[in-house]
């Protein structure tokens, strides 16, 4: 699996090894849960491991799987998506929480 530099030793950094071991395993549970096909990830990312996916419609979508932390940044970007509906953001077509995983227009 193709993690960026950057999101590997982010996640080094705040203790998340197990998290950056597990990644292939969330990603196919996921697509299986979503019905999703994950592609390339993008390169740049710096806080997520974040991949191209094609929804089982054949709409395209980004995962997002955020590096696990102390703090509430996964509840406080769920939060925003779902009440900005799309509107100025990314739409949210699904999130699991306990995950970080949030499937995005």
């Amino acid at each position: 699996m193709d993690v960026p530099e950057a999101v590997r030793n982010k996640a080094r950094l705040l203790g998340a090894e197990p998290w950056l071991h597990g990644l292939a395993d969330l990603v196919r549970d996921l697509e299986r849960a979503w019905l999703i096909r994950v592609g390339r990830a993008y390169p740049d990312a710096t806080e997520a491991y974040v991949a191209q996916a094609r929804m089982a419609d054949g709409r395209e979508a980004v995962l997002k799987l955020l590096i696990p932390r102390d703090d509430i940044a996964v509840t406080n970007e769920i939060t925003v998506l779902r009440l900005a509906r799309g509107d100025g953001c990314a739409a949210l077509y699904a999130a699991d929480e306990p995950r970080g995983a949030l499937l995005l227009e």
